[in-house]
């Protein structure tokens, strides 16, 4: 037999995001260099203060066996739509992770809620992202510019359409 067999599996879970797995990101150690302009997103102040759950916005953690690896929310949901955002912990960036943790919350987004379309903005930099996004299935649309921290950032807009609605 070969000794593959023998290794546990690894178990991908996305669950509802707690109190305690906000406190657990807030510690999370700092991305690297090429990702600092990122690093706001998961402190106080960041994406989980701004966006609280409501009947708008929903929160996902992101769990590897009994780790906390990533996060997501899904906010202004309407009828039609949702906003994506996502972090990954430091430490498990470029190990397929994004990838994983972005289909299951489409997939929430598309099975659960019946959304038709879900966007998002990515920093027009960032290409490991915008490749990760197009694999999942998501379109480039367009550029703007936002304020971030007091300072105007390009991004790129894209969405991704639910094919099995009407």
């Amino acid at each position: 037999m070969q000794p593959s067999k023998f290794r546990p599996k690894t178990i991908l879970q996305l669950k509802p995001l707690t109190t305690s797995d906000i406190e657990t990101i807030k510690q999370w150690p700092s991305y690297p260099p090429w990702l600092s302009q990122l690093d706001y997103s998961l402190r106080n102040g960041g994406w989980l203060d701004q966006f609280s759950n409501s009947d708008t916005t929903r929160r996902f953690a992101f769990w590897k066996d009994s780790q906390l690896v990533g996060f997501s929310i899904l906010t202004d949901i309407t009828k039609e739509s949702a906003e994506f955002y996502i972090a990954i912990h430091p430490d498990h960036l470029g190990t397929g992770i994004g990838k994983e943790l972005t289909t299951q919350v489409i997939r929430v987004a598309f099975d659960k809620h019946r959304l038709k379309r879900v966007y998002l903005k990515v920093r027009d930099w960032h290409h490991r992202a915008i490749h990760v996004y197009e694999r999942v299935g998501f379109k480039k649309k367009e550029t703007c510019v936002s304020e971030i921290q007091g300072k105007p950032v390009s991004f790129i807009t894209m969405s991704i359409e639910n094919k099995k609605t009407d």
